[in-house]
């Protein structure tokens, strides 16, 4: 999944109620995963001006950048800190961890040959979907398909339970863009 679908997924399901304020809790926890992404996408184009064919094709799949990826991406790790939260009794230590195990449950069924090793470090199994999120030759069409039914549902759940405009805006332009890069990628 893109990393913003995670965010409205991860807020759709973990966050709101009483304490509005935790929603930034679980935006970190559904963000985190995917910030290794960035930092890569910033050292390896902007630093190293490496070209976007050998980011995505080769450097992404170099061993370093794997672990690298991997240590955010691992089921056993956000779940040590999962209970370390609930040791602790603190909140958004448990709604981060949480996100970030929901974040690792929607990337396994989406994921092919870009997956990560989510049960690293006890573990480098990693499993690779029959089904992408992005790719045509893995279903791609089917995985974004999926992916942007998420996104409106959350969406829908997001927007009844905020009344702030601002909010309500940016859940909605995201929803357009999602729309439109489905239908731009798969149907036009």
């Amino acid at each position: 999944m893109n990393t913003p679908a995670h965010a409205l997924v991860n807020l759709a399901v973990l966050a709101g109620g009483k304490r509005p304020a935790d929603a930034r809790w679980v935006l970190l926890g559904a963000v985190l995963p995917d910030a290794p992404m960035l930092v890569f996408f910033m050292w390896e184009s902007l630093f190293q001006g490496h070209a976007q064919a050998l980011l995505w094709n080769e450097l992404y799949f170099e061993d370093r950048w794997q672990d690298f990826f991997d240590v955010f991406n691992s089921i056993p790790l956000a779940a040590l800190g999962l209970a370390i939260g609930f040791a602790l009794r603190r909140t958004s230590v448990i709604l981060v961890f949480a996100s970030v195990l929901l974040h690792c449950a929607l990337d396994l069924p989406l994921h092919h040959d870009d997956g990560h090793r989510h049960f690293f470090p006890l573990s480098d199994w990693r499993f690779e979907s029959p089904i992408s999120y992005w790719d045509p030759r893995r279903f791609g069409a089917w995985g974004a398909l999926a992916e942007t039914l998420a996104v409106l549902a959350a969406s829908a759940v997001l927007w009844r339970r905020t009344a702030g405009r601002g909010f309500r805006f940016g859940v909605g332009l995201f929803c357009v863009i999602q729309v439109v890069g489905y239908l731009a990628m798969f149907v036009w």
